[in-house]
């Protein structure tokens, strides 16, 4: 599927600027990085991202005419940067088939079909996918980006749960368990969990404080793909808050596609370094395979500082922006008012 340059050259293109780089910069800073950088900052995505039902991410109801350059460019962030790793569970009993068909270009209803008959309650790792995650853990890059974090934070399902623990095998680091991060909720038996009770029998290095006693939120029914779009976002928009600077994140596929793609309150923008090999680097919006890791720099900022979407007397929302980083990247790599000026 041929994918669509996600920035324009435009007023919304300097604005996205703006917002990765004016953290602590004066208007005329901002606006100069954001001139120096038009040309070179391509957010690869999918043309269906932008379409009229899901384009509102930062501009919901504002034309880019309508859009305060000068407001953009001043804004500081609501909630600070900090580092984020989204891991995709291992391989589990309900995967290889329905897996192996999305990637020869199934349609979503013989995906789940497929899923269905392959369905196991809570369904756990396979062989293949243990494998996966222990190898995960022993790549340089990966055993590097782990080194300075401070949470891991997992779906309540055992799939996810077992590999963050076979990838990050640190138990000293603060382990918690978010209702927000589970698969796609309903309908099958791989989306339903264990009692907390249970949870914490199997994995008491865990903190399961944050989950109700019993699955309360399973039904007969398929989730709504925005009410899960939603659930990611107040996961990540929790951990946006949380004091710890850089956290892994253990969940699934299908709830980090809908989040990062189709929720309006998160902006996906890409600052990989560009790929030495000829081979096309991968779309920042392609969905996430067994055990893939990717690291990003999240910052919660005002909607309203983007636009004028915010009415009188709502809460205030927060967009939260993620950038793709090269995992070798440092933590000292996150924009500083002298490293705009440089660009």
């Amino acid at each position: 599927m041929p994918m669509a340059t996600a920035l324009i050259i435009s007023y919304r293109s300097i604005i996205s600027t703006v917002v990765v780089s004016g953290m602590e910069t004066t208007s005329s800073v901002a606006a100069r990085a954001a001139s120096r950088r038009i040309s070179s900052f391509s957010t690869s995505t999918s043309s269906s991202l932008f379409s009229s039902t899901s384009s509102s991410s930062l501009f919901s109801s504002t034309s880019s005419e309508e859009i305060d350059l000068s407001v953009a460019a001043a804004a500081k962030p609501l909630l600070p940067p900090k580092r984020i790793l989204l891991l995709r569970h291992g391989q589990a009993v309900h995967n290889p088939r329905a897996e192996a068909a999305r990637e020869a270009g199934c349609d979503f209803n013989e995906f789940l079909r497929l899923m269905g008959e392959d369905d196991a309650f809570d369904s756990p790792l396979t062989e293949l996918g243990e494998k996966q995650a222990m190898d995960a853990g022993r790549q340089e890059h990966i055993k590097h980006a782990l080194n300075d974090v401070e949470m891991v934070v997992s779906s309540p399902f055992s799939r996810a749960l077992k590999t963050a623990d076979l990838v990050h095998q640190n138990r000293d680091t603060k382990r918690v368990c978010l209702e927000d991060f589970r698969e796609i909720n309903g309908k099958l038996l791989n989306a339903k969990r264990r009692t907390r009770t249970e949870l914490e029998d199997l994995y008491p290095q865990w903190n399961f404080d944050y989950i109700p006693m019993a699955d309360e939120s399973w039904t007969e029914e398929l989730e709504e793909k925005d009410e899960c779009a939603k659930r990611g976002y107040n996961g990540l928009l929790w951990i946006a808050k949380q004091p710890e600077q850089k956290v892994m994140v253990a969940c699934h596929g299908g709830l980090l596609n809908l989040t990062l793609n189709t929720n309006r309150n998160i902006v996906l923008l890409d600052r990989r370094r560009k790929a030495d090999s000829d081979e096309e680097q991968r779309c920042i919006t392609k969905r996430f395979g067994n055990c893939e890791m990717r690291e990003f720099i999240m910052t919660g900022w005002a909607a309203d500082y983007m636009s004028n979407v915010q009415q009188d007397g709502e809460e205030q929302q927060v967009v939260l922006t993620l950038e793709e980083v090269t995992m070798e990247l440092q933590k000292s790599d996150i924009y500083d008012e002298e490293k705009v000026e440089m660009m």
